[in-house]
This record gives structure tokens, C-alpha cells and sequence, in this order.
């Protein structure tokens, strides 16, 4: 046990002087790597956060079906359990008219001309409503249709899909979470090769320089992993270091800017979910583990390629 520890260590040591050894190689792999880790961490806070505002401005996007006053009771329960047997449908709330017209009052209440013109037109000018939530906004125009059926033409005046401002806004955010989660992945693998294209040479270098001296731990009886072991330590170097800027590089933004739009209900939720201890520890943790691997693979191909131990 004590041999092994003492071998361990010894790796360890090596690999680490390895690591500062070459220098001007070290600084760009792990500078690279930086990138690359940056950019996948910044995918992945962006997707969410446009998740979170797309279903906090979905709240806002409803199907509001305008009833009949001659509407009777039973159809109006038939047209109910019809909505909400669609998977799409969230919730359906019935609004009386006493309920539209305290709506009314209370989203108005700033313009007394309005409201005044309303009085004189009379309280139960405003009709009844069925008030539909949806869970998938692309069946919105599929459920629209269900009370414009012939079935419903006697108690249904109107259908109104939404407010087309919303809709637009929904509709951007969408297309910009697409156009992130797709530029990330092709940025990510791009920096991600060109990472293990510059470390794979820095090992190789390193491979090369030490020639001879792998040369004669090999000739003393050096094992294989022995001879391995620094350059794995070496390449799991950049991704420690490289983990813990770029983890460090995201959580900065996040609680730089987060704190400035908190506020908002469409970031409220990302910002609390992304400052919460448990995610920030994930994020340091996965960030570092991504880095190590992908600096282990390099040095992997690397030394399979030119660490020829069988001809020595």
C-alpha cells in the first residue's frame, strides 16, 4: 500500500511539472479550453432561461371563448369537458359576466372615460367567458378550433387566440432558443476539437522531449502506467484549471447581470435557480469533470499514437 502511494505521488509530481514546464503551450490549451467550456456552460443558462420566460409569458397567452348570453348550463359543461380532455389544455375557467366586468374595472381602473363609457352602455354588456391555459402552445390553433365545431355555434359568439403582442414575443423567444441551443453545439465542438487538437500536440511534445528518459525508466523496469500516469495528470491539469475559470467566467455573469433583471418575472425563476448552492456546485463540478475528460481523451490518442512502449 505504501509503494503505491509513494508511486502515486511520484506521478503526480511529474505530471504537475509537466504541466508548468511549457508554459507557452499550457497557457493556449487551457485558454482554448476555456472557450469551449464557457460556451457550453453559457448554452445550457440561456436555454433554461429562455425556457423559463417562454412558459412565464405563456401564462399570458390564453384562448378566450366568448359566450352567448341564451348559452345554456349544459352545453357550456359540454364544451368544458371537451377542452380539457385535450392533453394540450392546462386548465378552462368559467368567467361570469360579474366577473368580466371586475376584471374590467380593475384592468381599467387608470381611465375613468373608459369605464364611464361602459356604465352608460350598462353592466351586463360584457359577456361570459371560457378562459383556456395551454401546457403546449403548438396545439394552440388546434384547441381554438374545438369551440368554433358546429356543435357550439349556438352558446360561442367569439374565440380570440391570445394577444398577437404576446404571441410574437413567445414566438421570438423560441426561435432565439433554437438559433442558441444550435450556434453553442457547433461553437462547443469546434472549440471542443481544436482543445484536443492543441493538447494532444503539447503531449506529444512532451512525449518527444522526454524521450530518453522514458527510454531508461523503461530499461530500470518503469511499468507502462508509471510511465503513463504524468501525462494523464498533466492533461487532467488543463481541465481542472480550465474547469474552474470557466465555471468561474459563467457564475460572474450570472450574478452581475442575473441581479439587474431578477426582478422580472420572465428571469425571476433562472436567476433563484442558478444562484442556489446546490446548481452552483453542479455547474463548478460538471464543468471541471468535461474538462478532464476531454483532456484525458487527448492525452489518450496522444500517447497511443506516440508512445510506442512495446518497442522499447
Amino acid at each position: 500500500m505504501g509503494r503505491r502511494l509513494t508511486g502515486l505521488r511520484r506521478v503526480t509530481v511529474s505530471g504537475m511539472k509537466n504541466f508548468f514546464r511549457n508554459s507557452w503551450l499550457t497557457v493556449a490549451a487551457t485558454a482554448v479550453m476555456v472557450v469551449s467550456l464557457t460556451i457550453i456552460a453559457s448554452a445550457v443558462v440561456l436555454n433554461v432561461t429562455a425556457k423559463n420566460a417562454i412558459s412565464e409569458l405563456s401564462k399570458n397567452l390564453q384562448i378566450s371563448i366568448y359566450l352567448k348570453d341564451s348559452a345554456s348550463q349544459n352545453m357550456i359543461n359540454q364544451l368544458t369537458q371537451d377542452l380539457k380532455s385535450n392533453k394540450a389544455v392546462a386548465s378552462v375557467t368559467f368567467v361570469s359576466k360579474s366577473d368580466a366586468q371586475k376584471q374590467f374595472d380593475q384592468t381599467f381602473q387608470s381611465d375613468p372615460t373608459l369605464v364611464a363609457g361602459l356604465q352608460i352602455l350598462g353592466t351586463n354588456t360584457l359577456p361570459a367567458s371560457l378562459e383556456v391555459s395551454l401546457t403546449d402552445l403548438g396545439q394552440i390553433n388546434q384547441v381554438g378550433a374545438i369551440p368554433n365545431e358546429a356543435k357550439y355555434s349556438g352558446i360561442v359568439d367569439s374565440v380570440t387566440i391570445g394577444k398577437t403582442d404576446v404571441k410574437k414575443t413567445i414566438a421570438r423567444a423560441a426561435s432565439a432558443q433554437h438559433f442558441i441551443t444550435v450556434a453553442s453545439v457547433v461553437m462547443a465542438i469546434i472549440f471542443g476539437l481544436v482543445s484536443m487538437l492543441i493538447i494532444f500536440n503539447t503531449i506529444r511534445m512532451a512525449i518527444f522531449t522526454r524521450a530518453d528518459e522514458i527510454k531508461i525508466m523503461k530499461l530500470i523496469g518503469a511499468t507502462p502506467t508509471f510511465i503513463r500516469g504524468p501525462f494523464l495528470v498533466e492533461a487532467s491539469m488543463y481541465g481542472l484549471i480550465a474547469g474552474l475559470i470557466s465555471s468561474g467566467i459563467v457564475l460572474a455573469g450570472i450574478f452581475s447581470l442575473g441581479e439587474k433583471i431578477s426582478n422580472q418575472a420572465e428571469f425571476t425563476k433562472t436567476y433563484h435557480y442558478f444562484t442556489s448552492a446546490k446548481i452552483i456546485a453542479g455547474l463548478i463540478i460538471g464543468l471541471i469533470v468535461v474538462g478532464i475528460v476531454v483532456g484525458v481523451f487527448s492525452s489518450l490518442l496522444a500517447m497511443k499514437k506516440h508512445l510506442r512502449l512495446k518497442t522499447w
